[in-house]
C-alpha cells in the first residue's frame, strides 16, 4: 500500500525557497496578465480609445459592437492558452522544465510588450492570443516542475504556494488597476497596468540560473549523476548522518523511472489505457468543475456586475481590489493545511460554498437589481457584495490550491507533463466558451447566466464525492496504486531504510515484486531482502 515515506524532516530551507521562487514568481507571470484585463475594461480612457464607447440619450455608454468585442479580448487570450499549453508539454518533455520556463517566458514578453502598444482593437485581441500562449503555458509548466521538487508529505504546501502566486497576481493587477486610475495621462490609465506585467516574466528568466532542473527528468534522459546531486542537495537533512530520506527518495525514483521508460508514453496511451484515462478524467473533470463555479467571469465582469448594481467606476474599482484581496487569507489557510486535512475535503467544501453563494448571489440580484428601484434596496445591494465575497473566499480554501496541487501529482513520470497541460487546456476551454459569451448573456438574461454555474457546479459535488481519491502524502512514485496500478510501483517507500549499524540502504521486498526485476545499482552499496532472502548480485 502507499503510506509514504516515514521520516519527519523531508525538506530543508533550500527545497522551500526554491518551490516558493518558482511556483510564485512562476504564478505571477501567469496571474497579472490572466486579470489586468478585468481592471483594463474598467477604465474609461481604453474604451474610448478602443472606440468602444458612444452616448445613449445623452449617457455614455457601450456602443453596438462593444459586447462582442470584450468578448473576443477576453476569449482570446483563453484560445491562446490552449495552444500554448500543448507545445509546452512537448518542449518540457523534449528539452526539460527548465527550457520550457523560457518558452513561457518568451511568449509572454512578446504578447505582453505588444499589447502595451497596441494601436488599435486588432492588434489588442491578436496579442492577447500570444499573452494567453504564454501566460497559461506557465499554469502547465509551474506545478509540473515544482511538484517534482517538493517532498511528499509537504507536497501540498510547496505546490500551493502556486495558488499563491496566482493570488498576489491577481490582486496587484486590481491595485494597479486602481492606482493608475488616477494617473493624469489617459494612456498611462491603461497602457500602464499592462506593461507592468512583463516585469514577472523577465524575474523568472533572471531566477532560472539559480534553479535546479527538475531530477524526475534528469533520469528519464539518462543523467543520473546530475539527478543525485540535486535530490541530495534538495533534500538533504543536516542532522541524519545518514541522509536516510534522500537516498531513499532517490533509489525509489530511479528505480520507478527505469519502469516508467519502458511505458508507452503517448497521447493516443492517455485516452486508450483505462487507469490512465481515469486519472486523465479526474484532472480535467475537476478542472473544468472549478471554473464551472464562474470564478473568471466575476474576476473579468467584476466591474460590469458591480455597475449593473449603480457602482460608479472608482467604486467599481476598489470593490473588484477588496474582492480579489480576500483570496489572501483563503488561499494561505487551504495551502497551510492541504497536506493535514486532504485534497478531497478541501475541494469538496470548496465548491460547495460556491455554488450556495452563487445561488444567494442570483437571489438577490432577481429581488434587488433587475432592475433597481427608484428608491435603491441599499441592504439588499450591499448583500449581493457579500455574496461574492463569500464566494471568493470559499473558492480560495480548495480550488486553487488543492487543484493545482491534484493535477500534477496524479500522473506518472513519463506522462506528466501531458497530463497536467490537458488538465490546464480544459481549464482555458471551459473559460473561453464562458467568457466569449458572458458580455452579452449579462445584456441579454443578466442574473439568470449565474444558473448555469449553479446547476454545473452543483453536480460537480456529487461527482466529486463519489470520484476524486485522497493523494496527500503518498510519493509520486506511488500514486500509481491509487489507480489500479499498484504492478506499476516498482518499490513502495516504506520498505526502504538505512541500517543504522552499517549505514547500507536496505530495501525488503516480498518476493516477486516488481523491484525484483528492476535492480539498478545507484553509486552506493545497498542490501535487498526478498521473502527468499536474495542478494542483489544474485538477482542480476
Amino acid at each position: 500500500m502507499a503510506k509514504g515515506f516515514s521520516q519527519e524532516i523531508q525538506w530543508n530551507w533550500y527545497n522551500f525557497w526554491i518551490c516558493l521562487g518558482i511556483g510564485f514568481i512562476g504564478q505571477l507571470a501567469f496571474a497579472y496578465p490572466a486579470a489586468v484585463i478585468g481592471v483594463t475594461l474598467a477604465q474609461p480612457a481604453f474604451l474610448e480609445y478602443m472606440d468602444l464607447l458612444t452616448t445613449i440619450d445623452g449617457k455614455p455608454g457601450l456602443s453596438g459592437h462593444a459586447n462582442s468585442l470584450i468578448g473576443a479580448m477576453s476569449g482570446v487570450f483563453q484560445a491562446g492558452s490552449f495552444f500554448g499549453v500543448l507545445i509546452g508539454s512537448w518542449i518540457m518533455d523534449k528539452y526539460g522544465r527548465k527550457v520550457g520556463v523560457i518558452y513561457c517566458a518568451t511568449l509572454s514578453i512578446i504578447g505582453g510588450v505588444c499589447l502595451c502598444a497596441a494601436q488599435n482593437v486588432t492588434m489588442f485581441i491578436v496579442f492577447r492570443f500570444f499573452a494567453g500562449a504564454g501566460s497559461w503555458a506557465f499554469v502547465s509548466l509551474i506545478p509540473v516542475y515544482s511538484t517534482e521538487l517538493a517532498p511528499p508529505k509537504l507536497r501540498g504546501f510547496f505546490v500551493g504556494m502556486n495558488a499563491m502566486g496566482i493570488t498576489f497576481g491577481y490582486i496587484m493587477a486590481s491595485y494597479m488597476g486602481l492606482a493608475f486610475y488616477y494617473a493624469k495621462s489617459s494612456a498611462a490609465q491603461w497602457r500602464a497596468p499592462l506593461g507592468l506585467g512583463l516585469i514577472f516574466p523577465t524575474a523568472i528568466l533572471f531566477l532560472l540560473p539559480f534553479v535546479p532542473e527538475s531530477p524526475r527528468w534528469l533520469l528519464m534522459v539518462g543523467r543520473v549523476d546530475e539527478a543525485r546531486a540535486i535530490v541530495t542537495r534538495l533534500h538533504y537533512s543536516k542532522g541524519d548522518v545518514d541522509q536516510e530520506y534522500a537516498r531513499g527518495e532517490f533509489y525509489q525514483m530511479q528505480k520507478q523511472i527505469q519502469l516508467d521508460q519502458t511505458l508507452n508514453p503517448t497521447w493516443m496511451e492517455m485516452f486508450t489505457r483505462p487507469s490512465y484515462r481515469k486519472r486523465l478524467i479526474l484532472a480535467c473533470g475537476f478542472a473544468f468543475i472549478g471554473q464551472s463555479t464562474g470564478v473568471l467571469v466575476i474576476n473579468n465582469y467584476g466591474p460590469t456586475i458591480y455597475a449593473a448594481l449603480g457602482y460608479g467606476t472608482l467604486d467599481q474599482l476598489i470593490l473588484q481590489c477588496g474582492w480579489i484581496t480576500l483570496s489572501i487569507p483563503s488561499n494561505l489557510i487551504g495551502v497551510c493545511i492541504v497536506d493535514r486535512v486532504g485534497r478531497r475535503p478541501l475541494m469538496l467544501i470548496s465548491v460547495i460554498g460556491c455554488c450556495a453563494s452563487l445561488i444567494v448571489e442570483a437571489a438577490l440580484i432577481a429581488s434587488y437589481a433587475s432592475p433597481i428601484g427608484p428608491v435603491p434596496n441599499e441592504a439588499g445591494l450591499r448583500a449581493c457584495i457579500a455574496a461574492l465575497y463569500a464566494f471568493q473566499a470559499l473558492y480560495g480554501l480548495g480550488i486553487d490550491g488543492a487543484g493545482v496541487v491534484f493535477y500534477a501529482e496524479i500522473f506518472p513520470n513519463h506522462i506528466r507533463a501531458k497530463g497536467v497541460s490537458l488538465a490546464i487546456a480544459t481549464i482555458a476551454l471551459a473559460n473561453l466558451v464562458y467568457l466569449q459569451v458572458t458580455a452579452t448573456a449579462f445584456a441579454n438574461i443578466r442574473w439568470k447566466f449565474f444558473l448555469v454555474f449553479v446547476i454545473v457546479s452543483g453536480l460537480g459535488v456529487v461527482w466529486i464525492w463519489l470520484y476524486i481519491p485522497e493523494t496527500k502524502g503518498v510519493p509520486l512514485e506511488e500514486i500509481a496504486a491509487l489507480f489500479g496500478d499498484q504492478e506499476e510501483v516498482v518499490i513502495f517507500s516504506e520498505n526502504i531504510h538505512v541500517d543504522h549499524n552499517t549505514h547500507e540502504l536496505v530495501v525488503d521486498t516480498p518476493g516477486g515484486a516488481a523491484a525484483n526485476g528492476v535492480a539498478t545499482q545507484i553509486g552506493e552499496k545497498e542490501k535487498v531482502r526478498t521473502s527468499e532472502r536474495m542478494s542483489l548480485e544474485a538477482k542480476q
